[in-house]
């Protein structure tokens, strides 16, 4: 079971502490982290989430997940990924892009430059069901035309000019 904390709109903890998928309060947000993986080529790993999934069943985004009670934000980065593609990321290799706060997250966004090979990557049954690289130019026709999950589309407006220095 996940356990997640919850904070203000300033980010400062409130002292409760919720189990995943129970109802967040008004005014009080969970950390989020997401990861963007750049390769030499300068293309972005996509994962397809699984059909399983309740919000936006086989849409395409960035490895990203909870940070649970008592982990860092770089500690949940490193789980996430591991956990949703099997992929292995070191601390010091991980950059910030940017913050989001949309209710009811904090989104923490990263980048790291690796390259992988698509037939190491091991996705995570009911988290993950497809993998690819994308050039920025095909992630945004994805991000157009509805391919990718909203809230990728909503968040990454907070991060994109940081973002693009990484994959131009």
């Amino acid at each position: 079971m996940e356990y997640l904390e919850l904070y203000d709109e300033n980010r400062q903890p409130l002292g409760i502490t919720i189990t995943r998928g129970e109802a967040v309060p008004p005014n009080a947000y969970m950390l989020t982290v997401g990861i963007w993986i750049v390769n030499d080529q300068k293309q972005v790993l996509l994962t397809r989430r699984s059909l399983e999934k309740r919000y936006a069943p086989g849409k395409w985004e960035n490895p990203s997940g909870h940070v649970q009670k008592g982990e860092t934000r770089e500690d949940a980065i490193i789980r996430e990924l591991r956990e949703e593609t099997g992929i292995i990321a070191q601390k010091e290799s991980i950059h910030h892009l940017g913050t989001v706060r949309v209710w009811p997250y904090f989104g923490d966004n990263y980048v790291v430059r690796m390259n992988v090979d698509l037939a190491d990557v091991r996705l995570q049954p009911g988290e993950t069901c497809d993998v690819r690289w994308a050039t920025l130019a095909e992630l945004d026709d994805m991000l157009q035309n509805g391919r990718m999950a909203p809230s990728t589309l909503r968040h990454m407006a907070f991060y994109r000019e940081a973002f693009e220095r990484w994959v131009k």
